[in-house]
């Protein structure tokens, strides 16, 4: 699956690129993926995403498309203790 949800000025972000652990390496991110960047640069929109840095796999499939590394970003988890 993939969607869209931060729309600021003329960026829109790509988020939620996941594909269930059975139906990894067949291609369905890739095209899921490759479908909402052509449907941001059709709206004049500049697609950009967010990934952990230790997600390699996901970054390859990033590179692949044309996405850049622009900067390192922090994820930080609460938990309800």
């Amino acid at each position: 699956m993939t969607g869209q949800r931060l729309h600021v000025e003329n960026f829109t972000e790509v988020s939620a690129v996941c594909t269930l652990p059975d139906y990894t390496g067949k291609g369905y991110a890739y095209r899921l993926l490759l479908h909402q960047v052509r449907l941001i640069l059709q709206q004049g929109q500049q697609p950009f995403l967010h990934v952990r840095d230790n997600n390699e796999r996901a970054i390859t499939l990033y590179k692949r498309i044309g996405f850049i590394v622009s900067r390192p970003m922090n994820f930080y988890f609460l938990k309800k203790e």
